[in-house]
């Protein structure tokens, strides 16, 4: 990366979280190095509290980024305010997040910092971001733009989430609610005044808050459509972890309080009437056994909640998962943006 040097300041720093995804990493990695736009820092935070994760890591990538660790799993927010104070301190003029699982095209970062030197109230930017073809099928959309309902108590969604990428309107420009944190790109003079990510909600959430208060202070947040990135998401298996299930749960109802200003109870019915819902039916008719602690874990979401309740919480990684859940490596579960929209 020609930013790299220890003299000058890249224009732009990439930040990667790694959470037990030392691969993914070093792939994504890979995909930066065929960049048209190689005037990038990259820096890869180890967000775990194992030295030997730590050391492995730094052998693994080398002098291809500066690798630190966050001393603990802080979550994504956490994790990511590693990498974005250095940086800050190390002068960059932006700043790119990036999920560990997420591919860039070559000109990814040059079309996002266009619409960025040519929309100059445009704050923070991401791209079209898409799921691989599979065999017999065209690719698919993740994430086309973020928006949130508050007519549904803030429920948020992925614009095109699902649909094929010859099936929708042809790639553009547009503002929208929020940019998901797999990959976010702002200006630090957004970041110097909007400040980091908010580490209360430790893992979902976390990214929408933030873009809504880039809002409030004047800037645009916008996605590029025809800066595209590629997204491989980790399967889960047919069944919720228990991580999903409490940090979306509890998440939304302090979302919905403490970034909209609006009643968390209406946000949690919403969210019980259909996303929780869809779970709970698949769980009773593939692992029925499991309802009880599904039970246990909204309900315990909900009460954390209402008390006000965020953070990490190290009670839900003992939480056993349903049988037929692929389970990451971690007890304590990733620190990535794969979530779905609720």
């Amino acid at each position: 990366m020609t930013g790299s040097s220890a003299d000058r300041p890249a224009r732009t720093g990439v930040v990667l979280v790694n959470h037990d995804s030392a691969e993914d990493t070093v792939g994504c990695i890979a995909s930066l190095e065929a960049s048209l736009d190689l005037d990038m820092d990259v820096v890869v935070v180890d967000n775990s509290d194992s030295a030997e994760s730590f050391q492995a890591l730094r052998d693994l990538v080398g002098d291809r980024a500066v690798v630190l660790s966050s001393g603990a799993n802080l979550g994504y927010a956490g994790g990511s305010n590693v990498g974005i104070t250095h940086c800050l301190e190390r002068g960059n003029a932006y700043v790119w997040l990036l999920n560990p699982d997420t591919r860039v095209e070559p000109e990814t970062l040059p079309r996002l910092l266009e619409l960025l030197d040519t929309v100059p109230d445009c704050g923070t930017v991401g791209p079209r971001i898409v799921h691989p073809a599979q065999a017999g099928a065209s690719e698919s959309i993740w994430f086309d733009g973020g928006i949130v309902d508050e007519t549904k108590a803030g429920e948020t969604r992925h614009l095109h989430q699902g649909r094929r990428v010859d099936e929708v309107p042809a790639p553009r420009a547009l503002d929208v609610d929020y940019v998901t944190g797999a990959s976010l790109l702002t200006r630090r003079t957004v970041l110097e005044t909007v400040g980091l990510l908010p580490e209360d909600y430790f893992l979902y959430f976390e990214e929408t808050h933030w873009c809504r208060d880039v809002r409030r202070t004047g800037w645009r947040v916008m996605v590029q459509q025809e800066a595209r990135m590629v997204h491989h998401q980790r399967s889960t298996g047919l069944m919720p972890s228990p991580y999903h299930l409490y940090y979306m749960t509890r998440n939304r109802y302090l979302f919905t309080e403490r970034a909209l200003g609006l009643d968390g109870e209406t946000a949690l019915l919403q969210l019980q009437g259909k996303w929780l819902r869809n779970w709970r039916r698949k769980v009773s008719q593939h692992a029925p056994d499991w309802l009880d602690e599904f039970d246990s874990l909204v309900e315990r979401a909900a009460q954390d909640a209402r008390a006000g309740r965020d953070g990490r919480n190290d009670e839900v990684s003992h939480v056993p998962w349903p049988a037929d859940t692929s389970r990451p490596d971690s007890a304590e579960g990733p620190t990535s943006r794969s979530e779905v929209a609720t």
